[in-house]
């Protein structure tokens, strides 16, 4: 069961939010008009264990005790430093209902994919409310690769089977997450998955570095945490 309750605590302390939320393009969190310092600290006295990540186009809340989720909170644009100002630049590409939304977007495709039973692929996204014209989503927590050091083994069938397809198909991501894939889902099943990319959804594939694939945390189960591809 979800801790509803520590959820809406985290919310109620970071709101409002600024109108122009996001970060510069280098990543230099601290380097923009945006504390996020002051943020994570905002979310830390609520709960010790808590922390928060950034990617380009969202930010994460995470804690042990919201019982394997995590809060996704949508920036809506970027901030360019140009001769010492900040330029704000609102995102126009988000491929979902809203252009400037990747939270919507992952959610979304993430719905899409649950319709083709291919959602085993991707981590489970749930919209939760709106607050200030912001649309907060829960996902079910996924370690990304690159802090994982507890997967399931593939195994040498199956990480034989990865090198096969990464040669065949330019996959350019981990073979061993892709090895995963197939122990997990089967050949068919992940055959359909590069399907629906080629003919449906060329982005859910578009953006497989490390920090975006990873492994469940409560089955070890191979899983995209980050599946809205970002192009602004």
């Amino acid at each position: 069961m979800y801790n509803y309750s520590l959820i809406d605590k985290f919310l109620e302390a970071i709101f409002p939010l600024p109108a122009h939320f996001g970060i510069l393009y280098s990543n230099s969190y601290e380097d923009t008009p945006i504390k996020f310092s002051e943020l994570e600290q905002t979310i830390h006295d609520v709960d010790p264990e808590a922390e928060i990540n950034y990617g380009i186009s969202k930010m994460a809340i995470l804690s042990p005790n919201l019982n394997n989720i995590v809060i996704k909170i949508p920036f809506n644009g970027s901030f360019s430093k140009e001769d010492e100002e900040y330029i704000w630049y609102p995102f126009e590409s988000a491929s979902g209902s809203d252009i400037a939304d990747y939270c919507l977007a992952e959610y979304e495709k993430y719905n899409n994919l649950k319709t083709y039973g291919l959602d085993c692929f991707v981590a489970k996204t749930m919209f939760y409310k709106t607050i200030d014209n912001f649309r907060i989503f829960l996902q079910e927590e996924v370690t990304p690769e690159c802090n994982c050091l507890s997967a399931l083994k593939p195994s040498e069938r199956s990480k034989k089977l990865a090198k096969e397809w990464k040669d065949k198909r330019n996959f350019y991501y981990s073979q061993e997450w892709l090895a995963s894939c197939f122990d997990a889902y089967g050949e068919d099943k992940v055959a359909k998955l590069f399907d629906y990319y080629n003919q449906v959804d060329s982005d859910i594939l578009q953006d497989l570095h490390d920090g975006n694939i990873g492994y469940r945390v409560i089955d070890k189960s191979p899983a995209i945490l980050d599946y809205s591809n970002f192009m602004d």
